[in-house]
């Protein structure tokens, strides 16, 4: 069987290898034996995804780093923001599959629950998210609304008992205001922090950081990918 190559691209600037290596050995649980994944940041641009300006801004680091991954043989390509941003217009430009983690968690709430509330990071970040979600016509049945944590992108990962707090009780007014049966970690900050949430209040809690390499995975095995209908080439500027 060919070894799957999945190229990861955090939208945030200055992280250090560390700190990306420690994503890769994470992520990890997610594929099979033998998968290889490679996560980096861009180069440049916003320190973090916490408004439309920052989604525009990463853009252009996202698009250069996804052309890079295809010439370098990589098989799938996965923006690591739940935000899905420059997705579409990855798409356009790469052959090989591109995978937002927005999308993949929502189709996963959409099969496994009847009501959901999406986390997210900071209060300003909720106005955005709403937007972008309600596009869709699954979170206008199904989710019961957006929650803040108000801890920054950055910080998430600082204090990690701190932030479980935080989201023990976030997910408690979940359960018990929203009357939610699945929570969707609205930011891939707070992965691995499901399991312990769904111990203490016996929801299901969809963590989009490993379903998204999972599915990169099987789309690269399986060859999903839009065709030319769906989303047509960009011309270059010779074409045109």
């Amino acid at each position: 069987m060919k070894q799957i190559r999945i190229r990861v691209v955090i939208p945030n600037s200055g992280m250090d290898r560390d700190t990306l290596n420690a994503r890769e050995n994470m992520l990890s649980r997610a594929v099979s034996p033998g998968t290889q994944i490679s996560v980096d940041c861009i180069p440049g641009g916003p320190i973090s995804i916490e408004s439309v300006t920052d989604e525009v801004t990463a853009g252009p680091y996202l698009l250069e780093a996804g052309r890079q991954a295809q010439q370098e043989g990589y098989d799938a390509f996965v923006v690591y923001c739940f935000s899905d941003l420059a997705v579409d217009a990855l798409r356009e430009n790469l052959s090989i599959p591109v995978v937002g983690p927005g999308a993949v968690a929502l189709a996963a709430a959409d099969m496994l629950s009847n009501r959901f509330t999406v986390v997210t990071t900071v209060e300003r970040n909720v106005s955005r998210t709403l937007r972008r979600l309600k596009q869709n016509p699954l979170c206008r049945e199904k989710m019961a609304g957006v929650r803040a944590l108000n801890i920054p992108v950055a910080e998430l990962r600082d204090d990690p008992k701190a932030t479980m707090r935080y989201l023990s009780k976030l997910c408690q007014k979940a359960v018990e205001e929203d009357r939610a049966d699945t929570l969707v970690l609205g930011c891939l900050g707070l992965a691995e922090y499901g399991d312990a949430l769904e111990q203490e209040f016996g929801v299901k809690v969809i963590d989009p950081a490993f379903l998204a390499l999972a599915w990169a995975e099987m789309a690269a095995r399986l060859n999903l990918r839009p065709s030319r209908r769906s989303y047509g080439r960009v011309n270059t500027q010779e074409e045109v």
